[in-house]
């Protein structure tokens, strides 16, 4: 009975003892329970992204091979915004090169017209005009192909391997043009990160100056979700720009989109989305709301920890302060991304890395020494600095005393001492071998 207690006390401090090691604390104990994501129907892949914190919350057959026009055209927007964002006042004079070949939905634009770069922008991005984006490749590359050539390359630098372009648009060639929701992500979150691009496919409509050929006209938003100039209740607050389009039988509607909620930024995703028998309900949209409605209301901001919060203490050397007496504290308020809906119980822990055993003084209040990491379910969630409360000044006796310490350390120190040591036994062989012959000469003399 004795030697089962001993066991238990000793598995019990090893515990302890770990968990002191770790700086481990458990914040709330109860079982995580992952959120179960809407179904999603009528729609040959989809995904919804966590851009804010690099984590996907749903997908399906994202790595299929789907026909569609809306890959195309963010694409073909995002180059135009990066070759020509320093030349949006440029007024162009349109040829009948620029214009070859489009077809589909456009403004009508005519041989001879003059129309600035920005109002190009706005008609294609914005408006999602075919004739707009043709005459926007022809000034980036100089011809539709070498555009094309351009686009391929830019899927390919950002890792979109299994996508092919043929046009600027994704029309009419919507067979021989492929992508896949894992790569329209990577392409979405590329156009994404350009200020210009974002600005254009947000904007709700745009007033287009008059030409040489037309009068001033409005081009409105055609993406459902940002504008209802088209009549459909598919809007949504929460969503900002990219594009939606049809791309026929083959293609389907494809709808891509950025959302906005307090604590994150997501990417959504529908490929290959149907339409009921009258054209009346496009289940595309229908899905990217469902997905995003369902993820801002069950994701939100916790606060784990306030700004100013005590974490715990740590050594300053040289300052005079005993023992683990100086206390750090969070240098920001700690918010952490998560489910917290009462339908589901999660478990926080947190644990403390510092960045030395201790500090030396001289230090300043406000000066880091560590991070304090925030799990969910073993996954990392949040990241906080941590600094000191308060600053130390260097103690003079501390100060001599380490430096000292410090010395009897050193290289030269032990070269003194072994110095004095040898010069030691040298004098005292030295000594007694004189005090010998000393004896002796006294002793002949005597005799």
């Amino acid at each position: 009975m004795r030697d089962k207690n001993r066991y238990i006390s000793i598995v019990a401090f090893a515990a302890v003892l770990i968990l002191i090691l770790t700086n481990s604390l458990s914040i709330l104990v109860s079982a995580y329970t992952n959120p179960t994501p809407p179904s999603v129907s009528n729609a040959d892949a989809y995904c919804l992204y966590d851009k804010t914190h690099q984590k996907m919350i749903v997908s399906e057959n994202i790595d299929k091979q789907v026909n569609t026009s809306t890959s195309a055209k963010i694409i073909s927007g995002l180059i135009a915004c990066e070759n020509l964002e320093n030349r949006r006042d440029d007024v162009i004079s349109i040829t009948s090169e620029m214009l070859e070949g489009v077809s589909g939905y456009n403004m009508k634009l005519t041989e001879s017209e003059k129309i600035s770069i920005d109002d190009l922008l706005y008609a294609a991005i914005c408006g999602s005009y075919n004739d707009a984006y043709y005459v926007l490749a022809y000034i980036c590359a100089g011809s539709i192909n070498d555009f094309v050539s351009l686009m391929n390359l830019k899927a390919y630098d950002l890792g979109a391997a299994y996508t092919t372009y043929t046009n600027p648009i994704g029309y009419p060639d919507n067979a021989a043009m492929i992508t896949t929701a894992s790569d329209t992500l990577k392409i979405a979150l590329a156009a994404s990160d350009n200020a210009l691009f974002m600005e254009i496919c947000s904007a709700t409509s745009h007033r287009i100056k008059a030409t040489n050929k037309s009068e001033e006209r409005t081009v409105y938003n055609r993406n459902a979700l940002i504008s209802s100039s088209s009549g459909t209740n598919y809007h949504n607050s929460k969503c900002r720009g990219m594009n939606a389009g049809y791309s026929g039988e083959a293609g389907g509607w494809s709808v891509i989109t950025l959302a906005q909620d307090d604590g994150a930024d997501y990417i959504c995703i529908v490929l290959g989305g149907k339409e009921n028998e009258d054209g009346s309900q496009v289940y595309a949209y229908k899905a990217v709301n469902t997905l995003v409605n369902w993820a801002c209301s069950t994701y939100n901001l916790y606060n784990v920890f306030p700004v100013g919060k005590q974490m715990g203490t740590t050594k300053i050397k040289l300052s005079g302060v005993t023992g683990n007496d100086a206390p750090y504290i969070t240098a920001d308020a700690l918010d952490v991304y998560i489910p917290t809906d009462a339908t589901y119980d999660i478990e926080l822990s947190y644990n403390i890395l510092l960045d030395s055993k201790f500090f030396t003084a001289p230090i300043d209040a406000g000066s880091k020494v560590g991070v304090v990491r925030v799990h969910c379910n073993g996954e990392i969630v949040g990241e906080c600095e941590l600094i000191l409360k308060d600053g130390y000044e260097t103690n003079g006796i501390m100060l001599a005393i380490d430096t000292l310490g410090e010395y009897t350390k050193s290289r030269a120190f032990i070269s003194t001492v072994v110095c004095f040591v040898i010069l030691l036994v040298a004098f005292i062989i030295y000594s007694k071998s004189h005090s010998s012959m000393h004896s002796k000469r006294k002793h002949y003399v005597r005799k």
